[in-house]
């Protein structure tokens, strides 16, 4: 699967929204949201790394979206856990955009989010899409 990466873990979540007028049959609206989460734990973070790593991330979660008319977006979210980085790693993540849009947006998209928390220099990394996990990251760290 991920051979020669340092993947921790692999988490899937899938939610879904509807609204729906007395009956079930009389709905209004349904939405699903989708995330792929794939966890990579590193001593050192160099950017070659972080550039296969998040190559495999897209590569393994685009074919696990069904894009259909109720879908609204499902994340490729990479988080990478590293003793030390290196400042060409770190920038690499927090300009890294990917965005796969499905049927002109109609059927939803599959942005990618990447976060990476240097324990060394505590210091958490995020790309534009990533924002919040910036305070999620923060919260487990409090804990």
């Amino acid at each position: 699967m991920a051979s020669g990466l340092p993947l921790e873990a692999v988490c899937q979540h899938h939610t879904r929204s509807e609204k729906f007028i007395l009956i079930k049959k009389a709905r209004l609206w349904a939405i699903e949201m989708n995330d792929y989460l794939y966890l990579f734990n590193v001593a050192k973070l160099v950017k070659e790394q972080v550039e296969a790593c998040i190559l495999f991330s897209i590569e393994d979660a685009l074919p696990k979206v069904k894009p259909h008319k109720e879908h609204m977006y499902s994340f490729i979210t990479a988080v990478f856990l590293a003793d030390m980085a290196e400042q060409d790693a770190l920038k690499y993540i927090k300009r890294r955009r990917f965005t796969k849009s499905y049927k002109l947006g109609i059927y939803g998209s599959s942005p990618l989010r990447l976060a990476a928390l240097d324990i060394g220099q505590e210091k958490i990394v995020t790309n534009n899409m990533g924002r919040d996990l910036r305070t999620q990251i923060k919260n487990i760290c409090k804990e």
